[in-house]
């Protein structure tokens, strides 16, 4: 018997689907059915790419914050484009951030060259780039050879070990369905696990709270989860930072397994998959409006018809009361439009669109009314 088998029990590379209770399962299955949606998601590939970045931001900055950084998704943002500066006091914090875009698109590479290996390898490569340039007190991506100064943390020399046994347990049949419906929840399940055990076998002196979340990535990745909806794993656990510490210790406790755990992941994750749904979703109206004020107001392809397009997609865009006073505030390239144009350009522009029912005059004031986006929403029945 080894000695983590006394003294972390825990560790067990066992769990039982049954042990989960309903609401769990429950959670599971809308996470793995909004996957499925945002998968099949039609949406132009400049929304889709501003989605995918704007993830990207949030999922790092989240991650890195777990771990004490204070920079924030603007700061990575200009970071990437080369645009910030930081103090010298500062640049470490821009290097965990530079560091973990280069690893997170390391992982999705390899999830796109249908790369699954878990082993040790795989592991060392992950916080090799966690900790690229950056101060350590021993090689990035080199294992822990001492106990660290942490209660609980289990020796160094079985850290071998205990890393191939993970891996052969994550690619083994404990997350594998007969049923073709319960394979995405089984593999949310293994991602929320390697992150956990990762997080209590900690190999590595330094990065193991990063190296672990881009572990739990990379499968949620692997199995099939949208680049977007994989960051919102490290964006839950950030945002309930106390609550997953929390989780993480009381599954480590004699007596507990990992049921609650899993709930909670189960569910932050679903929550944070109903928010990234819900851009898509506002993202697709925004491109059914563009192209649906297109047919409506310029169905004849008029110059007249372009302005008076810029203007209803201006208004809609406010959606608030406003004078006519205002129109002009709203864009930019909507007041050059009418700044060489008659006064009276734009009350006929209005009352065009006010026949089209896409504006209505209240006194002094005009009422933008939104274009019918959702067809079959259900409406309260008086």
């Amino acid at each position: 018997m080894w000695s983590y088998e006394q003294s972390h029990p825990w560790i067990s590379f066992h769990w039982e689907a049954k042990s989960l209770p309903r609401a769990a399962w429950l959670l599971l299955g809308e996470a793995a059915t909004l996957c499925t949606r945002l998968n099949e998601a039609a949406l132009s590939a400049k929304e889709a790419e501003l989605i995918n970045y704007i993830s990207l931001l949030h999922g790092t900055v989240a991650s890195a914050s777990m771990d004490g950084n204070t920079l924030t998704e603007d700061q990575l943002d200009r970071l990437l484009e080369g645009s910030l500066t930081l103090p010298p006091s500062q640049e470490f914090l821009g290097r965990e951030l530079l560091n973990l875009v280069k690893a997170v698109r390391w992982t999705e590479a390899r999830a796109q060259a249908s790369d699954g290996d878990l082993g040790a390898w795989a592991l060392q490569v992950m916080n090799a780039h966690v900790l690229s340039g950056l101060p350590t007190t021993s090689p990035a991506g080199e294992f822990r050879s001492v106990r660290l100064g942490l209660p609980g943390v289990v020796p160094a020399t079985e850290i071998p070990l205990l890393l191939e046994r993970a891996s052969e347990w994550f690619a083994g049949p404990a997350f594998v369905s007969r049923h073709e419906e319960e394979q995405l929840p089984f593999a949310l399940v293994r991602a929320f696990l390697a992150q956990l055990y990762l997080l209590w076998i900690n190999p590595f002196p330094e990065g193991n709270g990063r190296t672990a979340r881009l572990l739990g990535h990379q499968l949620l990745i692997h199995a099939g989860v949208p680049y977007a909806a994989a960051q919102r794993m490290a964006m839950h656990t950030a945002a309930t930072r106390g609550e997953h510490e929390r989780q993480v210790h009381h599954a480590a406790r004699p007596g507990s397994d990992t049921a609650p755990y899993i709930a909670y992941m189960a569910r932050g994750f679903t929550e944070q998959l109903r928010a990234l749904w819900d851009e898509v979703q506002q993202a697709q109206a925004s491109d059914l409006v563009h192209c649906g004020l297109a047919q409506l107001v310029d169905p004849d392809h008029t110059e007249a018809g372009r302005r008076q397009q810029l203007l209803a997609k201006a208004l809609l865009d406010h959606a608030e009361p406003l004078k006519v006073a205002q129109i002009m505030r709203l864009d930019t390239e909507l007041a050059l439009q009418y700044a060489r144009l008659s006064p009276k350009t734009l009350q006929r522009d209005l009352d065009y669109l006010g026949h089209l029912r896409l504006v209505v005059r209240r006194g002094r004031e005009l009422q933008p009314q939104p274009y019918p986006t959702r067809p079959f929403k259900a409406r309260p029945i008086a």
